[in-house]
């Protein structure tokens, strides 16, 4: 194995997962629940993610979201805010398996990724990856979680939990 195989595998990855910012009630919601868009409240925490984000320098390799209206939107608006574009991934609208995660992650020059999904299927990803099942995922929150390669089940860092409450905008803003 050559010096940079072995730089690649000791690589520590940034994971973060962004829940769908708030969508409403989908029992008020009439049509299919992949078409249900975002709230007026939902586009206000989107933005403040962004902007957190932004905030931060945060660099995002690869930004990819689940089909469903309300996690395209959410990204779309993150992906504007970091002047970057966004993937659609089938596989995170039923949960995509930490496989298919860990295997983005390990694409040569993917030293961060972003993605945009769903619970209960998030919870699982960041259970699986983590070993720690009881982070709660609201609407509009981010989790990072650092990985190092070679990935294995439970080696996750959680770095930063931000759900939508600490991102709201001071009161004299609402």
């Amino acid at each position: 194995m050559s010096s940079r195989d072995a730089t690649s595998q000791n690589e520590t990855k940034r994971l973060y997962i962004v829940r769908h910012a708030d969508a409403g009630d989908p029992s008020e919601w009439i049509g299919p629940d992949s078409e249900r868009p975002l709230s007026t409240k939902g586009v206000k925490q989107a933005a403040r993610l962004a902007a957190a984000l932004v905030t931060a320098g945060t660099h995002i390799g690869s930004l990819r979201t689940s089909p469903a209206r309300r996690c395209t939107e959410t990204c779309a608006v993150i992906a504007a805010a970091l002047e970057t574009t966004a993937t659609i991934d089938e596989r995170l609208l039923d949960g995509a398996p930490v496989s298919h995660v860990t295997k983005l992650l390990g694409h040569r020059g993917q030293g961060s990724m972003l993605l945009v999904g769903h619970q209960p299927h998030l919870g699982a990803l960041i259970a699986e990856l983590t070993g720690i099942s009881t982070i709660p995922v609201e609407k509009g929150s981010l989790i990072r979680i650092d990985i190092d390669a070679p990935f294995t089940p439970g080696s996750g860092r959680i770095v930063a939990v931000m759900p939508p409450a600490i991102l709201r905008a001071p009161k004299g803003e609402r």
